[in-house]
């Protein structure tokens, strides 16, 4: 609410706009906010001699000889109370500046203290009515990410931002102690929608459905989550996965697949050999991340097995296979690779000590980092598929597109082994895709039949 002005205070600012000293105004202002009170003093300087004049007739001191004016606030503040204006310097300075906020330096840290205050006392309110034993509050008091990272990451942010964060912190403390547990699992989307009436709630890529995942990788005994509680657990499904699995949790298992050529069989987790798998012969199968949790082993046609990022080379090799001889197994990401294809993936090189993958993909940031990843994941056993400078450069004979110098850069984050085809990609300036050597993958593989 505006504060009323006396006739007084309104008098004063006529005679100061009229003098020409709102330039001397804005100066005192400031000072104010500063310092919190009326002490100090300003400088102001190349003033003229009409406020020189004004200036030193206000005060009733000699005419000012120098263009910079030294004016304390202390002597305005006087001069306005023992005048016909008979008001103080903040009262002038509120009503010559109606629509600027007169709150000062200390006044807004004693406000933004406060304001942290309230949200740490929120918080901390928060776990003292959750279960002493439950796991909302042992999140909440323990957690990497309970209410000492909550209190960081929120506490300067506006009211209304934190009342919003407040009831979703209240939400997933809560959901935490009605986690149905693996022994008694219950869809995700089900018990998003028995505990917030919104089905997609707990959805990974909103907020309530981040902050969970964050709070179930503080709770879970298994500390192999360092990707996830570092904050990079969105670009790791299958970290999600296993954190959903400890709590209870299950997620669609249908829409994530993977393509697969020639597998020789698998066990299902009743340990009987899974028909499907003869039964597809050389037939193409798509296989949704349902089917493949459901075998507790899988059996490749032999223990080199090629993998590939694009559909259309997957299925150009496939075509060159000739109906009587057994090819090995060949498998598609279809880009990055899925949490079906890493299920997949985990389970043959499960399976036997001796099998090993053969990535190939397209010459651009991506496929070189998908051949990276899987490298890491499994190390010794993932080899690089023709990703060499001579791939490289008969795969832009049939084309390319030109990079940006921005994702060039990326490349020098690759691992050493890349090092010669970065630097012939980065002296070429373009990138070239897995179509343009799909001649020499078809040769590869029927070689190797």
């Amino acid at each position: 609410m505006q504060k009323e002005t006396s006739p007084n205070v309104e008098r004063a600012v006529t005679f100061f706009a009229q003098a020409g000293l709102s330039r001397l105004l804005t100066r005192l202002r400031e000072k104010y906010i500063d310092v919190g009170q009326v002490g100090g003093q300003i400088i102001l300087q190349d003033s003229t001699p009409s406020e020189r004049r004004e200036i030193a007739s206000f005060l009733g001191k000699p005419p000012y000889r120098d263009a910079n004016i030294r004016v304390r606030l202390i002597d305005i503040d006087k001069a306005l109370q023992h005048s016909g204006f008979a008001c103080t310097l903040p009262d002038l300075l509120h009503a010559f500046f109606p629509d600027q906020s007169l709150v000062t330096r200390p006044e807004q840290r004693t406000m933004h203290a406060t304001h942290q205050a309230n949200f740490r006392s929120a918080l901390l309110s928060i776990a003292s009515t959750l279960p002493q034993a439950g796991r909302g509050r042992l999140w909440l008091e323990q957690g990497q990410h309970g209410q000492e990272w909550l209190f960081s990451r929120y506490k300067n942010t506006t009211k209304e931002e934190q009342e919003q964060q407040l009831a979703l912190i209240r939400y997933i403390a809560r959901v935490l102690d009605q986690l149905p547990g693996p022994d008694t699992p219950e869809r995700l989307a089900i018990f998003a929608q028995r505990t917030s009436g919104n089905p997609h709630t707990l959805d990974a890529d909103r907020a309530a459905g981040r902050l969970l995942l964050l709070a179930l990788s503080d709770l879970a005994k298994d500390q192999e989550q360092d990707s996830v509680t570092s904050g990079t657990f969105l670009q790791d499904r299958a970290q999600e996965l296993r954190l959903y699995n400890q709590a209870g949790l299950l997620i669609d298992t249908i829409s994530s697949s993977v393509a697969v050529f020639s597998l020789a069989g698998a066990c299902s987790l009743d340990g009987i050999p899974d028909p499907l798998l003869t039964a597809a012969g050389q037939r193409v199968l798509l296989l949704p991340l349902r089917q493949i949790q459901a075998w507790q082993s899988v059996l490749p046609s032999r223990t080199d097995i090629y993998l590939f990022e694009n559909p259309q080379v997957f299925e150009e090799v496939i075509a060159h296979i000739q109906p009587d001889v057994p090819p090995p197994t060949l498998i598609c990401t279809s880009g990055w690779p899925s949490v079906a294809a890493l299920t997949l993936l985990d389970l043959l090189m499960a399976q036997s000590p001796d099998n090993r993958f053969h990535y190939s993909g397209d010459f651009d940031v991506k496929g070189l980092q998908i051949a990276a990843y899987l490298m890491s994941r499994y190390p010794g056993r993932c080899i690089p598929w023709h990703f060499d400078p001579a791939a490289y450069l008969q795969a832009l004979q049939t084309g390319g597109v030109s990079a940006r110098a921005d994702e060039l850069a990326m490349l020098q984050r690759l691992p050493d082994v890349f090092a010669l085809l970065v630097a012939v990609m980065q002296e070429k300036g373009m990138w070239a895709y897995q179509e343009g050597i799909a001649r020499v993958l078809v040769e590869d593989v029927t070689r190797a039949i």
